[in-house]
């Protein structure tokens, strides 16, 4: 290939300028979002079960469909929330599991289960990694809110002209809204007008389903002419709900209040700025699967004008966004990747001292990497962390592959050759350690990606990125590299007065390290058994350095969650937790805080969220953990005034969900009284460690329950059943059941029956009823009110009863410790029946610790069996692969030095260490085999090998670091992912490259003749 590329110029020209041309088409297409898009086999199902009490819905609904499901093959778990009205239940799956199958298997198993009409559908939906939302809205009024009238105005505004603007939007998924109140026209009958009429709730809601209609009539037709047939007997306007006969000569305006309102409110929404409070509706804009997050977030910014000018009675803020983030993440490492590139070149010049050779070498960067990103384009990748940090990594391979070529190229032409031959003769020389070398890195990048796990998931684009860069490298530096040298390296640069003068000093190193390697050589025992020693010793940092999945950075945002007693009505939760929203202002690094009451699905108004923006990190003295730290001392007060929970938690880099607390652990079992003791148990261990903060579960307190016993003797005397009581109760009370509907501008909004008052146990006495013989009795006497504690909820862990237990770390405290102490100490907490799984970001880590394992294991034994293969020898791979373990030494010297601990991406950076450094050691051997088949004894052999490859050996290496080096000394957005990465590389790197240039030829020595015997023995 490097002949004809050498022959035929143009075509080794037309073959770089495709890969830039494509390279450069497929960047501009390429989406940009902060992660890899992952599908995660993961299918949450809900039932609304209209007035239904946690237990009746976990026996009714919940448990049914865990049955149902539990049969649906690669399932790996079931979690279960039943709730007031609502059963939430998750299925997760293997990851070999596709999404889209897994949601129909569900789908085929809840339609065989047989609900009563009470029950609605079963809602199935898919779960999307990248679902959260990647901008938010805040529309509030430009004047406090007045009446009802107003308020329904604000919701109507947001739901009929800002949402569907925003769901246009190429990409856009949902938009959620929190603290909207959607439109309801309430009827509120006038007791004292039923019992002088004798009507009862159930004739109002009879009459008016009855007369307000809209039927499909059928069609007529004659010869010529066909016509629709339409009975259309529906309100025209909120008034005229007023004009339907309930009874003879008896309109419902003259029985009722007709109300055109909202829902009930359930949630609650406030921004607070440095220029006031303001209450109002979030709208919280996710994803597709696959769109570009930053496209959405620029199309509604310019969208921005066009809504705010729809009514200037609003004002609309843009809040949380998330792709700022992203774009200086993303920026950040471009600009590693540049200044990275720009100082491995400049390592190449001060190695060569010639301007031409590095030109040749600097362009393989650009046409390697242009290369990458059509290869990403056809793979339908995305420019993420993951992949521009391989990028960024792959600068090095690239750089090292072309020095490697051109060095000897440019040797072959100061010893006279022409330079065709020059270039054709020194590929070929080279040509075998270059295949060795891009096999060793693609046997650690292939396991890279296809580790198992969420994770792996993540990294299957980083390994195929990196894999690429290697392929496309090699392609480029035989055939672009020769061709280019065959043209325009010449040895002029030999006789410049900077070659000349700074010859001497590279002479020096090399007569330097001649002496050291010889003393090496005569004492190789010695010298080896330190090394080995050096290692065991470095294997004892790594209980110090601390385990954890993601570090912690500082991304300017934190959550406050507050929990209060279940009971609490709105207004009240809004009083106390808007005091402590009022208390973030004080601090001056503050930009805005949202606090949203009732944020889930359930809309619980006994929990709150606040998110918490600070002003950019240059821009403050104090750091995000020393803003929570003293936050949490100064609500200390607030949270026992108010009987209330607050947990401070940092938002880490991908959410899990409801609770992002780092430490999770569910603890569930069948019996009931076990699991609450080990929860209680647990909880006191945990206090009294000191390693955790903010500890708390998912366990509420009993919620107050009004709780109604029939008179059943009584009832039956006046002719009413139990049912019908229940159901009266229902209609007057929740608000849930329509009794018709409401049609404008093709929406329609449900009619439903409230009683006048509902603040007191006392109206429940004065509902009243009307039994078949036409009489309106009284529900007092009927029943006997009493006001108990019921549960609030019920949680499910693969079917039995569970509690999440929820906490921060203490500083210093890291998750690997943290878990590790609640599993060694598990005798303490863990009751007989009762079961635990860690859960959350531990639970990733210790998924991907075990990839990791499996990964570097896959690695080594392909390194051995494709170098075993090219070698054709058992021994020489077990020497080149000596330093693969030897280099961690001073990956975990430098992340202990440095204060890193050992996360997800430091641990990629010891996967990486174990394709690069072998490099070296690939280079030193080659050439000693060579000199030792020209018929030079092992020792010169070894001494010539060392002096030969030591210049291209510390170019390369010094190259490396340089390039990286931006990565280790990141600061800014993405940098306490990048920096541990760069930081255990570089230490890797730079012990790696003395393991190569002395240990690797001490081994050589004792291994290369009993690998010549060897080969004696089995040719």
């Amino acid at each position: 290939m490097s002949k004809f590329a050498i022959t035929h110029p143009i075509s080794a020209l037309m073959f770089v300028l495709a890969l830039v041309f494509f390279g450069s088409d497929a960047l501009r297409r390429l989406s940009v979002s902060l992660y890899p898009n992952v599908d995660v086999p993961v299918i949450t199902i809900t039932t609304v079960y209209p007035g239904a009490n946690p237990e009746i819905v976990e026996g009714k609904v919940t448990d049914r469909i865990e049955e149902a499901v539990s049969g649906i093959e690669s399932l790996k778990k079931i979690t279960s929330t039943s709730a007031d009205s609502v059963s939430i239940v998750v299925v997760e799956f293997e990851l070999e599991k596709d999404i889209n199958i897994a949601a129909n298997d569900v789908r085929d198993k809840i339609s065989t289960i047989s609900f009563g009409s009470e029950v609605k559908s079963p809602i199935v939906e898919k779960f999307d990694v990248g679902g959260a939302p990647i901008v938010s809205l805040f529309i509030t009024p430009k004047k406090p809110i007045k009446n009802t009238q107003e308020l329904l105005e604000l919701n109507l505004h947001t739901d009929l002209n800002v949402k569907p603007l925003i769901q246009r939007i190429k990409g856009v998924g949902k938009v959620n809204l929190v603290g909207y109140l959607e439109r309801e026209i309430k009827i509120s009958p006038n007791p004292s007008a039923l019992n002088k009429y004798n009507l009862s709730f159930s004739d109002i809601a009879r009459a008016i389903n009855a007369q307000n209609i809209e039927i499909d009539g059928g069609r007529l037709i004659n010869e010529k002419r066909e016509w629709k047939i339409l009975t259309k007997a529906d309100a025209t306007s909120v008034q005229d709900l007023g004009n339907i006969l309930i009874a003879q000569g008896i309109k419902l305006s003259d029985i009722a209040v007709i109300l055109d309102s909202t829902k009930e409110q359930r949630s609650f929404s406030n921004l607070a700025t440095p220029q006031g409070s303001h209450s109002g509706i979030l709208l919280e804009v996710q994803k597709i699967t696959g769109a570009n997050e930053i496209e959405i977030a620029n199309s509604l910014k310019a969208l921005l004008p066009e809504l705010q000018a729809m009514d200037e009675k609003y004002e609309l803020h843009l809040v949380r966004d998330t792709t700022n983030y992203i774009k200086d993440t993303i920026a950040a490492v471009e600009f590693d990747l540049i200044l990275g590139a720009f100082l491995a070149v400049f390592v190449v010049f001060v190695f060569l001292r010639n301007w031409r050779i590095t030109f040749i070498a600097s362009l393989s960067i650009p046409t390697s990497i242009m290369g990458v990103f059509a290869l990403m384009y056809a793979f339908g990748m995305t420019l993420n962390l993951a992949t521009m940090i391989a990028i960024t990594l792959a600068i090095g391979i690239i750089i090292d592959d072309a020095i490697v070529v051109i060095e000897n190229i440019y040797k072959k032409i100061e010893n006279g050759e022409e330079r065709k031959k020059a270039a054709y003769d020194g590929v070929k020389e080279i040509g075998f350690a270059l295949v060795a070398i891009s096999c060793m890195l693609l046997a650690v990048f292939i396991p890279i990606a296809n580790m198992s796990g969420v994770t792996g998931r993540f990294f299957t684009s980083f390994g195929i990125t990196l894999a690429g860069a290697i392929v496309i490298s090699y392609l480029v530096v035989i055939t672009f590299i020769p061709m280019l040298s065959a043209r325009i390296v010449d040895t002029q640069a030999v006789n410049s007065r900077f070659y000349l003068w700074s010859e001497k000093y590279f002479k020096a190193l090399e007569q330097f390290y001649l002496s050291v390697l010889g003393w090496v050589l005569r004492h190789k025992a010695l010298v080896i058994g330190g090394i080995l020693s050096v290692f065991v010793a470095s294997l004892f940092l790594v209980a110090r350095l601390g385990i954890e999945f993601l570090p912690s950075e500082d991304k300017a945002e934190f959550d406050i969650k507050l929990v209060s007693k279940p009971g609490i009505s709105l207004q009240e939760m809004q009083y106390q937790t808007l005091e402590i929203q009022e208390h973030l202002q004080t601090l001056s690094e503050v930009e805005y805080s949202i606090l949203n009451i009732g944020f889930t699905a359930e809309q619980k108004v006994y929990e709150a969220k606040i998110y918490v923006r600070l002003s950019p990190y240059n821009k403050r003295e104090r750091s995000l953990k020393e803003i929570i730290e003293s936050l949490r001392g100064d609500y200390k007060p607030f949270s026992e005034r108010f009987k209330m929970e607050i947990a401070i938690i940092e938002i880490p880099q991908i959410s899990l969900g409801e609770d992002d607390s780092p430490l999770q652990m569910a603890i569930f079992s069948q019996n009931p009284n076990a699991l609450a003791s080990s929860v209680q148990k647990i909880q006191n261990l945990m206090e009294q460690s000191g390693k955790y903060l903010d500890i708390h579960t998912d366990v509420k307190a009993q919620t107050p329950q009004i709780r109604l016993k029939i008179n059943r003797i009584l009832a039956a005397q006046y002719g009413f059943s139990a049912k019908e009581i229940a159901i009266a109760l229902n209609s007057a009370f929740s608000g849930v059941q329509e009794v018709s509907y409401y049609r404008e501008n093709g929406k329609e909004y449900n009619i439903v029956l409230l009683s006048p008052k509902k603040d007191s146990i006392v109206d429940i006495s004065y509902l009243s009823l009307r039994n078949a013989q036409g009489q309106n009795v009284f529900l007092d006497g009927l029943v006997e009110i009493e006001e108990v504690a019921a549960v609030t909820n019920v949680k499910r862990y693969d079917r039995q009863r569970s509690v999440m237990v929820y906490a921060n770390l203490s500083e210093n405290v890291s998750l690997g410790e943290a878990t590790n102490y609640l599993e060694q100490n598990k005798a303490q907490w863990l009751e007989d029946g009762v079961h635990y799984k860690v859960e959350g970001y531990a639970k990733y880590m210790q998924e991907t610790n075990a990839a990791f394992v499996v990964a570097m294991v896959s690695a080594l034994f392909l390194i051995y069996f494709i170098l075993a293969s090219l070698y054709e020898s058992l021994l020489e791979p077990v020497i080149i692969m000596i330093t693969l373990p030897l280099s961690f030494t001073g990956a975990f010297l430098a992340l202990f030095l440095s204060g890193a601990s050992l996360s997800l991406f430091s641990i990629m950076g010891l996967m990486l260490l174990m394709g690069l450094v072998g490099k070296n050691a690939t280079l030193i051997i080659d050439v000693a085999n060579e000199k030792r088949e020209e018929g030079m004894d092992i020792d010169n052999a070894i001494l010539h090998a060392g002096v030969l490859r030591l210049r291209p050996i510390l170019m390369t290496t010094i190259a490396m670091v340089f390039g990286m080096l931006p990565l280790a000394l990141a600061g800014g957005a993405g940098s306490g992912i990048k920096s541990p990465m760069g930081i255990a590389m570089i230490g890797g790197l730079l012990v790696a490259m003395v393991l190569s240039l002395l240990i690797v030829p001490a081994f050589y020595k004792i291994l290369a003749p009993l690998d010549t015997r060897l080969r004696k023995w089995y040719a």
